[in-house]
């Protein structure tokens, strides 16, 4: 049976739990932690989302995030694809190191919101890690405590519902975490429903799921090609060209990453109106966007390129 497509909206707040494979360690030092910490800032500055609690475990993750435009499974591709690059380079292995994909559950932030970021960071005393969550390490609990917090974790929407002041907050969510500290799993929390991909009341569920009307294509791929090959002054035939010349070949993953993004066409489509292999397409495009999340300059040529080609 087909799996479900994953549930998106903006806004959308999801139980995320990523294992690794065959329950092997994700995590063999502070170094990798770290490095998978560098990544996620890097993917919520990219993408737009924010991280409302984590846990960091030996072999597995778990978050509660909540996505903007972007959807939650770019997020998680791209952090999962780069992590998985650094560890196997970092310890010598190749193969996947993650057990297939994620799960995600989306929630009712109004219902189940403070619930998910305790049992996220009790999830430490659960496994026997830690007595409580305050003695925990590599949970998002000690920022909720402190307030001293990476740029990438958002506490206000849960701390806001404990108290008027700050202080008053983080005390009342000290105690609402540490009272949850001998609970059992909580099922909902892990399986949700509609096939495990939602979890709240009848209402928000169907909500949830009810389409939602695609965003019109803003324009056709002929468009885009004549608008992006006018602004790079660059002829369509030298594209399509078998030279591998550096600034061509930026140019055609500059064109397919628009094309991608806007729901203009699909990579398939693009290597076939470039005359390219859609392997060697599908790998530069890879290294493409790769480069793009690291460098700053093309970040900000990638930016104006797209105002511009939008604009006409």
């Amino acid at each position: 049976m087909a799996r479900k497509p994953r549930i998106h909206f903006s806004g959308a707040v999801y139980h995320v739990i990523l294992k690794g494979l065959e329950n092997q360690l994700i995590f063999k030092s502070v170094s990798d932690r770290r490095t998978w910490e560098v990544l996620v800032g890097e993917g919520a500055e990219r993408f737009g989302h924010k991280i409302l609690a984590y846990c960091w475990a030996k072999d597995h993750v778990q978050m509660a995030v909540k996505v903007s435009d972007a959807p939650l499974s770019k997020v998680m591709q791209n952090l999962s694809f780069r992590y998985t690059r650094h560890f196997n380079k970092q310890h010598k292995k190749t193969g996947p190191l993650f057990h297939g994909r994620y799960k995600a559950i989306l929630i009712d932030q109004d219902e189940y919101l403070n619930d998910l970021v305790k049992f996220i960071h009790n999830n430490p005393v659960r496994s026997k890690a830690a007595k409580s969550a305050g003695a925990a390490k590599w949970t998002s609990h000690e920022a909720y405590l402190s307030g001293v917090e990476q740029p990438w974790l958002s506490t206000e929407a849960v701390l806001t519902s404990f108290g008027k002041t700050t202080k008053s907050s983080r005390t009342a969510f000290g105690k609402f975490v540490d009272e949850g500290k001998d609970e059992p799993e909580r099922t909902d929390l892990l399986r949700g429903s509609e096939g495990g991909r939602v979890l709240g009341d009848k209402r928000f569920i169907k909500k949830a799921l009810k389409p939602v009307k695609a965003a019109p294509i803003p324009m056709t791929l002929n468009q885009l090609v004549k608008r992006v090959c006018r602004e790079e002054d660059v002829k369509e035939a030298a594209l399509k060209s078998p030279s591998r010349a550096r600034r061509e070949s930026q140019i055609r993953q500059s064109i397919t990453y628009l094309a991608m993004e806007l729901n203009i066409a699909t990579l398939t489509a693009m290597a076939d109106r470039f005359n390219r292999d859609l392997t060697t397409m599908s790998r530069n495009q890879r290294y493409f966007r790769d480069k793009l999340v690291e460098e700053a300059v093309l970040q900000k040529h990638m930016k104006a390129l797209r105002k511009k080609v939008l604009a006409g």
